[in-house]
């Protein structure tokens, strides 16, 4: 289940790959990685040994998934503020470094432009994606 990381410090396989899942698409990885410590999570991240990137086809599957209802809100949401801060809020006891996680270069814009709506979820003005804006998105990200 764990393994000694490149800090030699103990990696949790579970975490890795719930991590490699949220960079995916799936939204549902993040209630893994929010039950972690962001320590485990930086350890983790380190443990892939490849730079973490959001690509168009995970963006995709978010807003599908938000869609078609295989994510709720809640968690479309988490996913974004995960991917768009690289933290979860609440998992550090004290200054947190964020990891890195970047957008794919060809479709940075528009999949900057999904994180950020999405991560609006739940705010007191923004906070409901109508389907029309989640297509509207998914046309911004190449999709018919």
């Amino acid at each position: 289940m764990a393994n000694s990381g490149p800090s030699g410090c103990v990696v949790d396989r579970k975490l890795s790959e719930a991590l490699r899942r949220a960079l995916e698409g799936d939204a549902n990885a993040l209630v893994d990685i929010s039950t972690a410590d962001h320590l485990s999570v930086r350890e983790a991240a380190r443990s892939i040994g490849a730079p973490l990137i959001v690509t168009r086809v995970a963006a995709v599957s978010i807003l599908r998934g938000l869609i078609d209802g295989r994510f709720s809100p809640a968690a479309a949401q988490a996913w974004a503020s995960f991917v768009r801060r690289g933290f979860v809020e609440g998992t550090g006891g004290g200054p947190i470094r964020p990891i890195d996680i970047e957008f794919e270069d060809a479709w940075e814009d528009a999949i900057s432009a999904a994180v950020s709506r999405l991560d609006e979820i739940g705010d007191m003005i923004d906070g409901e994606v109508t389907t029309g804006e989640a297509l509207d998105l998914l046309q911004l990200l190449g999709e018919p």
